[in-house]
């Protein structure tokens, strides 16, 4: 019996509503929940339920209950993720990606978790800090950069000292400048994959 039990896959395919049968029909049989859950280990290994489950269902059956379904279980089905939803979530970002979930919950008549789960779960979304860079610089502006560094590679490789000598800096200026952004104002929601927004 032990060979055939261990050579079955069967083992595998039992339902919950199946094993609610099989506890059924040996508490008919008249046996207690410890041994009933002792045959389920041996047939099911670590798919068995536990000990506390078995006990319940075998009061259940003794108290008279014919029904091994699940109980309908009260409140709506969820509908916060479906199709609708997830549009207008998609149509409140599009204004602007730095919204908070409370914000796209006042737009959108759903409830903060609701939209966070959308955001997350849904449309793989991630909140991104941005990552501040000294200078936003245009593609022209970073070649001009890269020719003048290149020149000046050049003559000094050819002149040496007295090329340096000749290199005229001008006076900085420091200007106070407050930003009233902080940083967690300037994240954003974006997938996964895509690079953090760059902020000056």
């Amino acid at each position: 019996m032990a060979g055939i039990i261990e050579s079955s896959p069967a083992h595998q395919n039992f339902s919950r509503y199946d094993i609610r049968v099989i506890i059924k029909y040996s508490v008919i049989l008249g046996k207690d929940a410890s041994c009933i859950h002792k045959d389920l280990v041996t047939v099911l290994r670590e798919n068995a339920p536990s000990i506390q489950t078995v006990r319940k269902w075998v009061k259940a059956v003794s108290e008279g209950r014919d029904d091994m379904e699940d109980e309908p279980r009260p409140g709506r089905p969820m509908t916060a993720c479906g199709d609708a939803n997830i549009s207008k979530v998609l149509v409140s970002l599009s204004d602007c990606r730095r919204k908070t979930c409370e914000e796209i919950s006042t737009e959108t008549s759903m409830s903060r978790t609701s939209v966070f789960r959308v955001l997350t779960n849904k449309l793989n979304k991630k909140k991104k800090f941005s990552k501040w860079v000294p200078h936003l610089l245009t593609d022209e502006q970073k070649e001009s950069r890269v020719n003048f560094s290149r020149n000046f590679l050049r003559r000094f490789q050819t002149e040496q000292n007295d090329f340096l000598g000749r290199i005229i800096t001008g006076d900085e200026t420091w200007v106070y400048s407050w930003d009233p952004e902080t940083k967690r104002q300037s994240a954003e929601w974006r997938d996964f994959d895509e690079p953090r927004p760059e902020k000056v």
